[in-house]
């Protein structure tokens, strides 16, 4: 029996009108596929408030305050908005205070001890996609389909890692045959929350920023699901970030390792580890944007794997992402040895290297700070690496890592031409791959030169049956 798995992002949960929008996909999907899961993201901006409320906490700001008073008037607002019934409008705002207040109890708790653990943010953040689930269930049932909210807690084991945990995937697959198989034989469609997990000590966990493409990938292969659709606010993977170059493409086929790579080096699109619980199964995953139903978006699938659509593109697709540089001189450096310090000081914050230039006297190398630690982690890893290392002795600085994928091709480092920036540091990679580090004023200007080498792309409209 066909099954498909959506996954709503927190850009189509923002507003009244999109939150209606993804209600219309969900009814007019149902009819169409035997079984049905859909993994829903919280409202847009709502974690981040929450993260940001326990930091306030932390710091002794009672400001937190009246940023989860905001947060509920947000949810409030479209509540009215979307429910006419006054009973479903009383039980869904008694939900939301109840969550929210559990998030003011937490942050007392924070305020008081003057310190936020990462449990305590796992915690308060998971309170946005729990809200937008029974929200979008409530709008989704009062049209005559039979759902049922599902908290992604009595589903995704993970380990002890709090903010960007690891799946326990044998866990995982005992627990949807208990939960979502259930719902499944009784024509129910569950509606899950992303981004959340629970270890096996019962402590709420996250998978990362992103994370709810992961729950939506990590559902379907325990339930060997036909295919995967990612729902967002662009038409498919973008050729560029569209806040960075406006004449960005749509890329209309990617294979697994591609949109690895670009996940890993900065594409927002998908969770970094999205598609890694996809490959076994070869499970077909296609990016769409519920606005434009027409067009095909992007379908990423098995590198064998025939389409109707050939590119043929020197470059298909220029990324950037936050990454960071060192280098000394005058000192015979083992490498190993500055890895295992420097994973020592930041951890997971940084990986790779995906850069490393070492001589007799020079050493450089530059690690990816992945978008899953969240927008200040460069800067806060940079920072942490100078006291640890010793600025005495090493360059350290928060660069931008560009890829631009089909570039190994094009010539020697020396050759490439990115306009009037001298990049800091270049090589080729494999996989058709170039990276380049430079600082990251230079970001924009070396990302739109390189976009001019792609091509026009086209792209195959969905024909419906």
């Amino acid at each position: 029996m066909a099954t498909l798995v959506m996954k709503f992002g927190g850009s189509l949960t923002a507003d009244t009108r999109r939150i209606h929008r993804v209600a219309q996909v969900i009814m007019a999907e149902a009819l169409a596929w035997d079984h049905m899961i859909v993994v829903i993201s919280a409202m847009a901006g709502a974690t981040d408030m929450l993260n940001r409320a326990v930091e306030l906490a932390a710091a002794r700001d009672t400001g937190y305050r009246a940023l989860v008073a905001k947060l509920r008037q947000q949810h409030i607002d479209v509540i009215e908005a979307l429910f006419e019934n006054e009973g479903s409008r009383r039980d869904l705002i008694a939900y939301v205070d109840r969550l929210l207040f559990d998030v003011l109890a937490l942050c007392d708790n924070v305020l008081t001890h003057r310190e936020a653990a990462p449990r305590d943010r796992d915690s308060a953040m998971s309170a946005g996609e729990r809200i937008m689930v029974h929200l979008l269930a409530a709008l989704v049932r009062q049209e005559g389909l039979e759902v049922a909210p599902v908290d992604a807690a009595t589903l995704i084991m993970t380990d002890e890692r709090h903010l960007n945990a690891n799946p326990l995937i044998d866990l995982i697959d005992e627990r949807v045959d208990q939960v979502i198989r259930p719902l499944f034989d009784a024509g129910i469609v569950p509606l899950v929350t992303g981004f959340i997990g629970v270890s096996r000590r019962g402590a709420i966990t996250t998978l990362g920023r992103g994370g709810s493409d992961y729950t939506a990938t990590i559902l379907a292969a325990s339930l060997h699901a036909d295919e995967v659709w990612m729902w967002t606010s662009v038409d498919g993977v973008m050729s560029a970030d569209p806040a960075l170059v406006p004449g960005a493409r749509v890329i209309p086929t990617l294979s697994y390792s591609e949109v690895g790579e670009l996940s890993y080096f900065g594409a927002q699109i998908l969770h970094p580890r999205a598609v890694e619980p996809l490959l076994a199964d070869g499970i077909p995953l296609r990016v769409r944007n519920p606005f434009n139903l027409d067009h095909a978006g992007t379908l990423i699938q098995t590198e064998n794997s025939q389409t109707d659509t050939e590119v043929k593109t020197e470059v298909k697709a220029v990324t950037a992402v936050d990454g960071i540089y060192l280098s000394t001189s005058g000192n015979s450096v083992d490498l190993s040895e500055v890895l295992g310090q420097v994973h020592r000081i930041v951890g997971r914050t940084a990986t790779g290297p995906v850069m490393v230039i070492q001589s007799h006297q020079h050493f450089m190398l530059v690690m990816v700070v992945p978008t899953t630690e969240g927008p200040t982690a460069a800067e806060n890893a940079a920072q942490r690496l100078m006291a640890g290392l010793g600025i005495e002795h090493w360059e350290i600085r928060v660069v931008k890592v560009i890829a631009a994928m089909g570039m190994a091709s094009q010539g020697s480092n020396s050759e490439l031409n990115i306009g009037s920036v001298q990049p800091i540091a270049s090589v080729v990679g494999p996989d058709n791959r170039r990276l380049l580090a430079v600082a990251p004023a230079d970001v924009q200007a070396v990302v739109r030169h390189l976009h001019k080498l792609t091509d026009q792309m086209a792209y195959t409209p969905i024909h419906r049956k």
